[in-house]
């Protein structure tokens, strides 16, 4: 399944460890010879632009050659230094500095420069280049939103003077000072996006919107470089001779596009690829497979699916209905049948693997006689309720989902529900316009891995198909966004989650698991909720055994 970030409308982490020492040439057995790793990549990356990336095809190759100014470690308890060697924040958390590393290098070997992330992060905010991830980084620096907002033809002439005015500062060449529109806690998790790694503003002139489209004009500063680029085919990434940090174990790594699940797995089989994502027509046979079962890596990703209710119109603004209908969903057979074991039950908005994470929040927990007595408490009985749910009808993942519903609430709670199939098109116009009861799968995908960005879905002034307004829940999420005491902040965000879970706007169903297969020779391999593919977060740890 492959996902882009965002609003989703479809459908303790594994540790394959051997400690390197600090060379990044992993110990233990012999290196092979032939140190190059073949991962699979689900479909052709349409750029590699880190203002225009979007999918996690693409951030899966933009990691391994772009380094923004921090990482995030793997178990996600915070970030680490990356192209910036220390940072900074002042009291009021408003204004960060980041001090770059005097030995980083591009592949040409010219050095990272302050410049180099002021003039990439105002091509996030620029309105003229629509980046996937403007909202975040125009929303949380000074003028950003101001600037963002500027109409690429009627404000033409001003927009790069207004570019100017954004809190964006190079003190000397290794000082990039960045003022913040208000504190905002989550930033550092900004500051370590793929999208935001530093761009050279004469790269870009020079080979204009295509820099980023050929090996000899994508100019990078990761531990690796672009060397080919085939399209539908394969992208080729080598060590970078001047990267500041350990030199690669790993020659070079081949990402191979390979968008058929069932190919993919042949040529996982005969050896021609060495990391490969299991797509869910898959799963089944992989796992059944006594070999290829013990060469599995399951990942819990940052995204989580639910069924959405239109909370105020009769029967579905009786909250009590609501918790009925969540607590009448087996959850785990969801994960079974419909996500073919690639997922694991959710019951809270935070999923698995996130700070945030509160698996005590239990009111949407599958239990029968519970959601019979929430369903008596609503004062309505199964035989007075009839509900419909649309869905998309070109999804196969949407038409099995809302089957499952419909049987579950037919058999748990006596529960008629009336299923309408609509083309993509329709639903949506549906949805906007709130001509529905009850639609899905929808869902979230984390942008980064803090809370701030998980409730702005669910709040009154957000496009809000729910039609739940939630003043309190509101305050909470307002609050606990520009909170500085972590702790207070955490209680904040549980308050809000607290009453998201209780009030059910939302029934939740599933975080999905990616399942990878990976060859027993690859080595060094930490595994993340932030992996594109196993190890992406850090391939220089990565390394190849004899076989």
């Amino acid at each position: 399944m492959t996902l882009s970030r965002r609003l989703v409308c479809a459908l303790a982490l594994p540790l394959i460890a051997v400690t390197a020492c600090e060379t990044g040439v992993t110990s233990g057995p012999k290196l092979a010879k032939d140190q190059v790793l073949r991962v699979m990549l689900e479909d052709q990356p349409a750029s590699l632009d880190p203002g225009q990336t979007q999918y996690t095809y693409e951030a899966a190759v933009l990691r391994a050659v772009s380094e923004p100014l921090l990482q995030p470690k793997p178990d996600l308890s915070g970030v680490e230094p990356a192209a910036a060697q220390s940072y900074e924040v002042n009291g009021a958390g408003t204004a960060y500095v980041f001090h770059l590393r005097p030995s980083a290098r591009y592949w040409d070997g010219t050095p990272v420069k302050a410049q180099d992330f002021i003039y990439a992060w105002q091509r996030l905010v620029d309105p003229r280049l629509a980046a996937p991830d403007e909202t975040l980084f125009a929303n949380a620096i000074l003028n950003g939103e101001k600037v963002s907002l500027m109409d690429p033809q009627r404000d033409k002439a001003t927009i790069d003077s207004a570019l100017g005015t954004l809190g964006l500062k190079a003190v000397d060449d290794l000082t990039f000072q960045v003022q913040l529109q208000q504190p905002y806690p989550a930033f550092v998790w900004l500051a370590a996006l793929p999208a935001s790694a530093p761009i050279r503003k004469d790269v870009v002139s020079q080979s204009g919107d295509k820099w980023a489209t050929a090996p000899g004009s994508f100019i990078t500063n990761g531990p690796f470089k672009v060397t080919e680029m085939v399209r539908n085919d394969h992208i080729r990434v080598e060590r970078n001779p001047y990267y500041w940090g350990p030199r690669p174990a790993l020659a070079r790594i081949d990402f191979t596009i390979v968008n058929d699940g069932a190919t993919a797995l042949d040529r996982y089989r005969k050896g021609e690829l060495d990391v490969a994502t299991v797509q869910l027509a898959q799963a089944a046979s992989v796992a059944g497979d006594k070999t290829l079962s013990r060469q599995l890596v399951k990942t819990p990703n940052l995204t989580v699916f639910w069924i959405a209710f239109r909370t105020n119109s009769p029967p579905l603004d009786n909250p009590r209905l609501r918790q009925a209908i969540a607590q009448a969903i087996d959850r785990n057979a969801f994960v079974k049948e419909i996500l073919q074991g690639e997922g694991e039950a959710a019951t809270t908005l935070i999923p698995r693997g996130m700070h945030g994470y509160t698996p005590s929040l239990t009111t949407q927990k599958f239990d029968v006689a519970q959601a019979r007595a929430s369903l008596a408490a609503s004062g309505l009985s199964g035989k007075q309720v009839s509900l419909t749910y649309a869905y998309d009808q070109t999804l196969d993942s949407a038409k099995a989902t809302a089957k499952f519903v419909h049987d579950e609430l037919k058999a748990n709670l006596g529960i008629e529900v009336a299923l309408q199939p609509l083309d993509a098109n329709t639903l949506s116009s549906h949805l906007e316009s709130g001509q529905f009861q009850i639609t899905g799968p929808r869902g979230w995908t984390a942008d980064y891995p803090d809370q701030a960005d998980w409730y702005d879905v669910f709040l009154t002034t957000s496009d809000n198909i729910l039609y739940w307004h939630n003043q309190q829940f509101d305050n909470f999420v307002s609050v606990a966004r520009t909170d500085g005491n972590a702790a207070r902040r955490d209680q904040e965000y549980l308050q809000a989650q607290s009453m998201l879970v209780s009030e059910a706007p939302v029934a939740f169903l599933a975080q999905t698991v990616s399942w990878y297969l990976v060859q027993p020779y690859v080595r060094g391999m930490v595994t993340s909720p932030l992996d594109e593919w196993p190890g992406a977060l850090d391939p220089v740890a990565l390394s190849i055994a004899p076989h």
